[in-house]
């Protein structure tokens, strides 16, 4: 012992050397002994992320590196490069915030990296180096098998391996304490052909030493010797270790000797490993000792080594000592990311105590900003199955010492969506004993697991399990969960039964017969409804009723139920009462049909009004009128008549009580005309209010009464009523009547095409023909909406078989223009012989359509036909046609869409696999929209699953689409299929594709298998939330409607409703309202609605444009502190406000006099300028305002000819505009300093030769008509005078306002020079045009004319066009061309001189 503390020269004698331990002999070594280099602190190879952070540097290192081992083609290294970007930022981005890597967030950069094809050495380098003490919540073994599972996967996609990936293998098998021969790993590299470095020799060391085997690690260190590699304190470090492990603590201590001796400092990472082995062994007074003397060295310890030294007395079985070692940590908050690992690391190593006593010992978790920091320690527990006693324990003393506000809650929370039952059992009974309710929908994420797999049993278990904790299950529970795991509805009931289950009848059986309604079964919802003896809510049923009538016929069982629920007093009975509710149950079944659905059923639909009437059911007028426009919008205006005979007159609300009645119209009518007084207005109020409410008999007899005394208006109200009570005779009447009353007037357009329709359909063919003619004669307006309304007349009449009808009138509007041919116009020629069965007509008339207008009309459902009535001759002279005229490949794709619509799926296989055929995704897309619009599910998979092979196929889109139709029909187990048919072909979803599984599954309460892309404005609601129902999907529909029409008090008056009843949106409808108030300039609101939002929907924040929209909203309200706020936080969010925004949120500072404040902005956007389109001179001149408006007016000024002046410039002097700050100075009537900045101007100018601010106050002198003072200045500054270019700025920016024409005049007229540059006499024209100022334009004329100067187009155009709108003559020929022509040509004049 004496002889191994004696001097470093005995050490180091060649003699002395055999006494040593082997590993000391290699380090002593004699003269030839290798040099001991001094290397920084390396990272540690301790058991706890003691590098966490510093791992980050890693990464950078990692994006440096180069692989010169592996050629890749630029293209796929460009792709690489992108992907590796990404990879470096979301793993950098989490080990900055968190010092930790999630691992599903390192499985889905690994899968990524994997689906790029031909990943990188820097991208594998990545991936190992993320697979050590960067994970803490993995298990050692998993990670390491995590880190085998990169290695062998990459290596199998053809990544190249140098010896960096090999030392960060050795890394991570060092960190996860990985048992590994260093001799195997060797081998393993010379078979690679990769040689070792000092680093690997390092981390072999390390390896040996961690086992206690010194013989191991001594070799390596002779190796190094002959090799005479430098031996840094990493090597001696680990060493310490391994003499340590192996049971000889006097040598670990000697080790710091020998580093002395070797010219080599003990540091903290060796005085780390010390400390390290005394607490491996228990030894806390060695310990307290060692630290002792490294505080009073000028060592440093830091948090992260301390707790490190905590993880070893932990794990060695002596928690004992943990409070000790505690009182050490000072608890920087930059180590807060350490303090946390440790104690997630602590949790997996099952030691949650200490972790705990940790956790407690954290201060920063009593701060309000973190009051719930507990949070990640329970999540932990409960996924290593923490016993729920312990965690229940746990959760009292969080409680206790305020370290979380609900722990026993977000443990439950925890529990539930890792699916582990017994756990949420025993903590929903801890929440019950201490007062707190239990949720149905807690049960929830338990039911989706048992639901996937069809699991009877588990869910019954699940229900005992509520029912033992004394939860009913409500509807939601029983329809969304219950149900779809059993075949029949009744089954269900007789399982539940039998196995005690079902407690509540009453709400399980209108669960059922929400179900029986979802199906279709109206028979059992007729039956249940009348011998109901239950308390029942209609509302509950309204969504799933809708949804059984569209898919039932039975028209009579439809008014049935209606007028049950309408007139028995069991239901609808409570406020508004039956006519509110079953008027908004007509309003939800007509809005969730779509047009083409309202068309088809029109008949039906038709029947059930009228059948309704029959049976006296009544709705308000208010719905009516939804429902009117509705029906309009759908193109099916002859329903309106129908719904019109359920309007409720008798009761009116207060707000029409004061409203004449027509009765009381029609007396006063007959009293005006006894009295000879003209009757026209209330002749023509009371001819609309009939028509509105659709008495067309008394209306006509009105008109009759009164034919004399009729107008325009009244006509017009009468032909559009008779079109929609289909009265063709008297609708043409009228019209004849209305164009003697006065030829020139005009119907408008929707009038005219009801008419065209109506007479049409009453075979008044020609009539209608010349109503076209008028119609384009008179230029009536046609929209799309017109072109739309042609078609469904002609294929109206294509149904009905009226051959001539069809042909003429299609005839006519494609002659007159009023309508250029397309597929859709022209359809309803072919849908005739279609009808009818007559295919060969039907090829010839779509043939002789491709002749005449280019287009093949119906193709796709000719083919079909051919298809099914096997008519070869006729499939084969189409196609010849087709192929002939559009190619072969047209041709193929319309032969495999025809066979797959008619399910001849082997044919359609063997023609998508014709050679050298190529995906057109125009084509592919629409057979998609095709398949969705008619709920084609078979036959979207079967395109989906034919097409995989196919040459450039976009499959992402396929899937989307597919995910679309499903989404449609509820379907979640077919989207939760294409999650995994997606990956078994290897296909990278983008955002979309994901977005929408997403909302798919959680629809549905189904878990989302993997991670959803965020948008900007977006974060999607929680996992648990359930679907929308029809009520809260009204709701939102009438708020987005309002917000598009700009109706911010409706708007905002629908969103109290929705929070009234609990209705939560989503983020977008929230954002649109939000933006509307804004603009209305009703922050107010539109801050309530804010908070809402946050508080419901998590992630929730404004994007630029709203936070722009809200800084320039509280600026015009004199907010300015919050302005600032919201400034801040659109920074923190990584958004880029608008330039206007930040502009007047500066300019109102600075007229405040805030100076601090435009400093404190200017610091928030640097960096941001060229982003946000600032300008440094927004900030010069505020500044300057700012100081001027605090009596500081020297200040300011000293500052401005400081940055004039200096000679380290900001900014060139000829574009430092101070026009803002003059103009400010002026408007304000600050004399003082208008005094003082005139002779700064000055001085700058004469001494300085610097013109620009000089010119720019003489200017703002001219604007702000002081004309003398400008004159003065000119005077003592003549060098203004030569400053041309800023004066044709200003001429060209004032020609754009109006009333600036005596700004340029005196300018002008101050610089006379200037009238003949041509920019400045065509802007002051410009100027006399907008102010219409004739005699000014003549003078400025004749002045020019005298001169010769010669004048451009523009000139001449604007003079022409004045004196014209003048009555007066032009003296010289009008430029032909329009103003954008000859504007368009001086600007290419001065482009290009030559």
């Amino acid at each position: 012992m004496a002889a191994l503390l004696r001097p470093a020269r005995w050490l180091f004698r060649a003699g002395a050397a055999p006494h040593l331990p082997l590993s000391l002999r290699l380090l002593a070594g004699g003269p030839s002994r290798p040099h001991a280099a001094f290397c920084p602190r390396a990272a540690r190879a301790g058991p706890v992320a003691g590098e966490l952070l510093s791992q980050a540097r890693l990464y950078a290192i990692a994006a440096e590196k180069k692989n010169y081992l592996q050629e890749e083609p630029s293209s796929s290294h460009r792709r690489n490069a992108g992907q590796f970007d990404w990879a470096l930022m979301r793993l950098d981005n989490s080990v900055r915030r968190t010092g930790r890597i999630p691992k599903t967030l390192l499985q889905k950069v690994f899968d990524n990296i994997c689906h790029s094809g031909s990943p990188g050495g820097n991208q594998a380098l990545l991936l190992l180096r993320s697979c050590g003490s960067l994970l803490p919540e993995l298990k050692l073994s998993e990670r390491t098998e995590f880190a085998h599972r990169i290695w062998d996967k990459l290596q199998k996609l053809g990544t190249v391996y140098d010896v960096s990936h090999y030392n960060a293998l050795l890394k991570v098998y060092l960190q996860n304490e990985y048992k590994f021969s260093p001799t195997d790993f060797l081998e393993k590299m010379e078979k690679a052909n990769i040689q070792p470095n000092r680093v690997t020799y390092q981390r072999l060391i390390a390896a040996y030493c961690n086992m206690g085997d010194i013989e191991g690690a001594s070799k390596i260190l002779g190796f190094m010797k002959t090799k005479d590699l430098p031996v840094t304190e990493a090597v001696f470090s680990a060493l310490v270790t391994g003499h340590a492990r192996a049971g000889d603590m006097e040598n670990a201590e000697n080790i710091l000797t020998v580093m002395k001796e070797a010219g080599i400092e003990p540091g903290p990472d060796t005085y780390l490993a010390l400390l390290n082995a005394y607490a491996e062994k228990g030894d806390i007074d060695h310990v307290k000792q060692t630290l002792e003397k490294v505080e009073k060295s000028d060592l440093y310890l830091m948090d992260r080594d301390i707790l490190q030294i905590i993880f070893s007395f932990s794990k060695a079985g002596y928690p004992q000592y943990v409070s000790e070692i505690l009182e050490k940590i000072t608890y920087e908050r930059r180590y807060i990311p350490d303090t946390m690992n440790l104690i997630l690391l602590l949790v997996t190593e099952k030691l949650e105590d200490t972790a705990l006593q940790i956790l407690l010992a954290c201060p920063i978790s009593r701060e309000n900003s973190l009051s719930d920091f507990g949070s990640f320690f329970l999540r932990h527990c409960v996924t290593m199955n923490t016993p729920a006693e312990k965690l229940k324990d746990y959760c009292k003393k969080l409680k206790e010492a305020q370290m979380h506000t609900s722990p026993f809650q977000f443990t439950l929370q925890c529990a539930l969506l890792a699916k582990k039952f017994d756990l949420a059992k025993a903590l929903m009974k801890a929440l019950k004993e201490e007062g707190f309710p239990i949720r149905t929908h807690y049960f929830w994420p338990l039911l989706v697991g048992h639901q996937k797999e069809k699991n009877v049993q588990g869910i019954v278990e699940v229900l005992k399990g509520m029912h033992e904790i004394g939860v009913t299950p409500d509807q939601e529970t029983y329809v969304n969960y219950v149900f779809p795991c059993f075949d029949s509805v009744k089954s269900v009931r007789a399982i539940l039964q039998e196995n005690g289950c079902l407690h509540e009848d009453s709400i399980f059986s209108q669960a059922e017969l929400r179900i029986e309604a979802v199906n279709g079964n109206l028979d059992y919802i007729l039956s249940f409804l009348e011998s109901n003896t239950l308390p029942f809510s209609f509302a509950s049923l309204r969504g799933s009723l809708i949804l059984g009538f569209r898919r039932s016929m039975n028209i009579n069982l439809w008014s049935k139920i209606t007028e049950l629920l309408y007139k028995d007093g069991r239901y609808c009975q409570e406020p508004p009462g039956p006519t509110e509710a079953v008027g908004y149950f007509l309003y939800n079944l007509i809005d969730s049909m779509n047009d083409s659905e309202v068309q088809a059923k029109e008949e039906r639909l038709r029947q059930y009004f009228h059948q309704l009437m029959e049976m006296n059911v009544k709705i308000p007028e208010n719905i009516y009128r939804g429902i009117r426009n509705l029906l309009d919008s759908y193109h099916v205006p002859e329903l309106i008549k129908d719904v019109n005979m359920l309007v409720e007159r008798e009761k009116t609300d207060s707000r029409k009580t004061t409203q004449p009645t027509s009765s009381d119209l029609e007396s006063k009518l007959e009293k005006l005309k006894a009295e000879n007084q003209p009757i026209g207005d209330v002749l023509k109020q009371l001819i609309l209010m009939l028509c509105s409410e659709e008495n067309m008999q008394k209306a006509l007899e009105l008109k009759a009464k009164y034919e004399s005394d009729m107008v325009i208006g009244g006509y017009a109200s009468l032909i559009n009523l008779c079109c929609r009570h289909d009265n063709a005779e008297e609708a043409l009447n009228l019209k004849r009547e209305f164009d003697r009353l006065d030829s020139s007037a005009v119907l408008d357009t929707s009038k005219c095409v009801r008419l065209v329709k109506v007479l049409g359909k009453h075979g008044k063919l020609q009539d209608a023909i010349n109503i076209l003619k008028e119609m384009k004669e008179k230029d009536v307006l046609i929209k799309d909406a017109t072109v739309l309304s042609f078609f469904h007349i002609l294929n109206g009449a294509a149904l009905r078989g009226e051959t001539e009808t069809v042909k003429q009138l299609h005839e006519a509007i494609v002659t007159l223009g009023l309508a250029k041919p397309s597929t859709t116009l022209s359809s309803p020629l072919v849908t005739l012989y279609l009808e009818k069965d007559d295919l060969p007509t039907a090829l010839e008339v779509m043939i002789d359509c491709y002749e005449k207008y280019k287009i093949l009309p119906r193709i796709h459902d000719v083919l079909c036909k051919l298809i099914e009535k096997g008519e070869t001759d006729l499939i084969q002279k189409a196609m010849d046609f087709v192929s002939q005229e559009q190619g072969e490949m047209t041709m193929l794709y319309d032969l495999f869409f025809a066979f797959l619509q008619t399910g001849n799926y082997k044919e359609a296989k063997k023609i998508i696999e014709t050679p050298g055929i190529r995906a057109r995704p125009t084509r592919l897309q629409w057979f998609c929209d095709r398949c969705i619009a008619s709920t084609q599910v078979e036959t979207l998979e079967k395109l989906v699953e034919l097409t995989q092979k196919l040459f450039e196929c976009d499959r992402d889109q396929l899937y989307y689409n597919l995910l679309k139709l499903y989404k449609v029909n509820g379907d979640w187990q077919r989207a939760d299929a294409v999650w995994n048919k997606m990956q078994e072909e290897n296909i990278i979803p983008r955002g979309k594709t994901l977005r929408l599984l997403a909302e798919i599954l959680r629809n549905s309460n189904q878990e989302v298998p993997f991670d959803v892309p965020e948008l900007w404005y977006e974060d999607e609601k929680h996992s648990l939330t359930s679907s929308p129902s029809p009520v809260e999907v009204s709701l939102q529909k009438e708020l987005l409607n309002a917000c598009h029409g700009r109706r911010d008090k409706d708007a905002f008056n629908i969103f109290l409703k929705a929070k009234k009843q609990n209705t939560v949106f989503n983020s977008e409808t929230y954002a649109c309202l939000i933006n509307l108030l804004l603009m209305k300039d009703n922050p107010t609101q539109a801050m309530q609605v804010k908070d809402f939002a946050e508080t419901h929907i998590k992630g929730f924040t404004l994007n630029d444009a709203a936070n722009s929209l809200l800084i320039i909203t509280q600026v015009r309200r004199d907010y300015l502190k919050d302005a600032v706020t919201t400034l801040k936080t659109a920074l923190d969010l990584e958004q880029i406000p608008s330039r206007v925004a930040v502009t007047r949120l500066i300019q109102a500072c600075a007229l405040k006099g805030d100076t601090e404040s435009i400093q404190d902005i200017q610091k928030l956007v640097n960096g941001l300028e060229d982003s946000i389109g600032l300008s440094r001179m927004v900030f010069i001149n505020n500044i300057a305002l700012a100081q001027i408006k605090n009596n500081n007016i020297d200040g300011a000024i000293e500052n401005i000819e400081n940055m004039l002046t200096s000679g380290s410039q900001t900014m060139e002097p000829q574009y430092f505009g101070l026009a803002y700050l003059f103009r400010k100075v002026i408007e304000e009537r600050l004399e003082p300093a208008l005094e003082k900045i005139s002779i700064m101007a000055e001085r700058m100018a004469n001494q300085f030769a610097i013109y620009k601010p000089v010119t720019d106050l003489f200017l703002q002198l001219v604007d702000s008509g002081k004309v003398d003072d400008a004159r003065a200045l000119l005077q003592r500054c003549g060098a203004i005078a030569e400053q041309t270019p800023i004066f044709l700025v200003f001429c060209i920016r004032n020609s754009r306002r109006p009333g600036k024409a005596p700004t340029v005049k005196s300018l002008l007229e101050l610089i006379p020079e200037l009238t003949e540059k041509e920019e400045a006499y065509t802007s002051i024209m410009k100027s006399y045009v907008l102010d219409s100022d004739v005699a000014s334009a003549k003078a400025l004329y004749e002045n020019l004319t005298a001169k010769d100067v010669k004048l451009n187009d523009l000139f001449l155009k604007r003079y022409a066009v004045l004196l014209k709108n003048a009555g007066e003559s032009v003296p010289f020929t009008e430029p032909p061309e329009s103003f954008e022509f000859y504007a368009k040509q001086l600007k290419e004049s001065k482009e290009n001189p030559l």
